[in-house]
This record gives C-alpha cells, sequence and structure tokens, in this order.
C-alpha cells in the first residue's frame, strides 16, 4: 500500500474512534454503552508506533485503573519497512493532585502488550529453523513498561470533551532488555525512549 493510502486508513481509524459514542445522537452523548471508550487516546512514538490511536477505559470509578486498546503505525521513513502495530495497555493512576482551577497532576505506570506486523521479513513470533539457538530473539510480540505523568484539564459539563490529559512515559519493552543484559556495549539509556500523548475524555462515568 502506498503511504498515502497508509495515513488515509490512519486518519480514518482515529475519526471512527471520535465519532463512535456520537452515532446513535444525544442519549449515547449522555449515556456510555459499554463498549463505547471512556476516552480517544492519540500518541506519538513509544515503541509501538510513531503513530498510536485508540480507545481508553476507566475500570473502576475512581479512575485509578485504566486499559487501552489500538493501533500504531510506524513509515518507512521512520523504519526500514513500514510497521503495524495492534496493543492493549494496562494503567495504573496511584492519585492525582489538584492544582486548582481545574488542573490535576498524576503520575501513571503501565504494563502494554503488542503484536508486531512487518514486511521485512524478520519480525517473528517463532524464530525459523534455519536460525540456531540463541542468534536472533523472537520480536513481534513484546512487552512494555510504561513510567510517566499527565496533566488533565476540567472542561464544562455540557461539552463533548469533559476533559482533556496531556502526558508524556517513558518506556522500554523485553526485547531490549534482553539486550542490555546479553550486550555489553547497549547502555541502560539505550533501552528507555519516550512518548507524548493526549487523551480526550467523552464520559468520566461508566
Amino acid at each position: 500500500m502506498t503511504k498515502k493510502l497508509h495515513i488515509s486508513i490512519f486518519l480514518f481509524l482515529i475519526m471512527m474512534l471520535i465519532m463512535a459514542p456520537a452515532a446513535a445522537q444525544d442519549t449515547i452523548i449522555r449515556y456510555k454503552r459499554a463498549l463505547t471508550p471512556n476516552y480517544i487516546n492519540m500518541q506519538y512514538a513509544g515503541n509501538y508506533g510513531a503513530f498510536i490511536a485508540g480507545g481508553g477505559y476507566f475500570l473502576n470509578q475512581k479512575h485509578t485503573l485504566e486499559l487501552v486498546a489500538g493501533y500504531g503505525y510506524t513509515t518507512k521513513q521512520k523504519a526500514d519497512k513500514r510497521i503495524h502495530n495492534i496493543f492493549i495497555k494496562g494503567i495504573v493512576v496511584p492519585a492525582m493532585y489538584d492544582l486548582n482551577k481545574g488542573w490535576w497532576l498524576a503520575p501513571e505506570m503501565g504494563i502494554t502488550i503488542s503484536r508486531q506486523f512487518s514486511g521485512a521479513g524478520n519480525t517473528f513470533v517463532r524464530l525459523p529453523k534455519t536460525f540456531p539457538d540463541g542468534y536472533y530473539a523472537p520480536n513481534a510480540l513484546r512487552v512494555h513498561l510504561n513510567l510517566g505523568v499527565r496533566v488533565r484539564k476540567h472542561l464544562k459539563d455540557y461539552t463533548f470533551i469533559k476533559a482533556i490529559d496531556f502526558y508524556a512515559e517513558t518506556t522500554t519493552n523485553d526485547l531490549y532488555m534482553t539486550y542490555l543484559l546479553k550486550s555489553k556495549e547497549v547502555q541502560l539509556r539505550n533501552i528507555f525512549s519516550m512518548a507524548l500523548g493526549i487523551n480526550l475524555i467523552m464520559f468520566e462515568k461508566n
């Protein structure tokens, strides 16, 4: 597929995520259905795609547990081949601190499981038999560790978007940790990367 087509698909997914809650008009805007996400998540970078879009769910009333499912895409300009990822991300928000005037600050931590698809021919769940043992680590399935901080701004109750999160996080994964343990050339600073993201919160209550 061409670059323009990939970008079009990515933008289409974002629009579908944004428009889905309003599909049944006012009743859905006021009362969330079970499968409708509480918020739309968009992220730049973070080891499971250069451009990421997904839907997020609050798992409890205090919003200390969250779940995000989504899709990440890396263009050919940022990697040898185009890379597609699907992922599920669990988030723990241990505390939220009131900064006044509708602003809140919160630390966050989480674990992400991603599945990578690439046309480069070097993405494997299991290594081909032609590869010797220990020569190359399977890399299609990855477990990521995330640690970050977010700032939330609450908006008016009558607006479609009730609040907005801005967040930054550092992340690594099991494959990079393996490189750190096996290679003297890989340093601790080499296995972490930064990500920036935004959550558009439509439903603060389930």
